[in-house]
């Protein structure tokens, strides 16, 4: 986007309706000039071999989580493994109901409701 599709607000230019014009976007992709990735860094680092050494900082940062899960036997670790590996168990909550089901309420149902409170804010506010 070139700095002539902006306007001083710094924003992309509209049409009258206020949709976005052809060659614009509301979201420009992509992080700011000169912005730092922390995690791009350490995924190069981990990519690198320590000095004097055959295997990557990688490798040896698999082998301490997996000594520590398994050898040291701790429990949260292993926990943290699966998880990343598998992806966490799928919880359901119900905050609500209390376990009871919810009829769903079709769109005039809701219309009619709507429209009840609407005739009664107009009764209140005559009185």
């Amino acid at each position: 986007m070139s700095e002539q599709e902006l306007t001083r607000e710094n924003k992309p230019k509209r049409d009258e309706k206020g949709r976005l014009l052809p060659g614009n976007t509301a979201n420009p992709a992509g992080r700011p000039e000169g912005s730092i990735s922390v995690v791009s860094a350490i995924k190069k680092k981990l990519q690198e071999c320590p000095e004097g050494k055959q295997k990557t900082y990688l490798h040896y940062l698999v082998e301490k989580i997996m000594k520590k899960a398994v050898i040291d036997d701790d429990v949260s670790m292993i926990k943290d493994i699966i998880d990343r590996v598998d992806g966490k168990p799928q919880q359901r909550t119900d905050i609500t109901t209390d376990g009871y089901k919810i009829n769903p309420m079709s769109y005039e149902q809701a219309l009619n409701i709507i429209g009840r409170k609407e005739e009664s804010n107009r009764n209140n506010m005559s009185e």
